[in-house]
């Protein structure tokens, strides 16, 4: 992708408003997001305590 600014004087435009390419997250992907990054951490969690255990030799 490519920019190409202008004067204003040139333009004939006072000024310009830019905005980002992409628009905000909604409230439901916020939440779906949070929910996954819980799980993902329970996950490790769970993975973490069953592999101590194979390092204690209880299994």
């Amino acid at each position: 992708m490519s920019a190409v600014t202008f004067p204003k004087s040139l333009a004939g435009q006072k000024s310009v408003a830019v905005t980002s390419a992409t628009p905000a997250k909604g409230f439901f992907a916020r939440v779906l997001d949070a929910i996954i990054a819980a799980r993902s951490a329970q996950a490790e969690r769970e993975i973490a305590r069953h592999m101590s255990g194979y390092e204690r030799g209880r299994r």
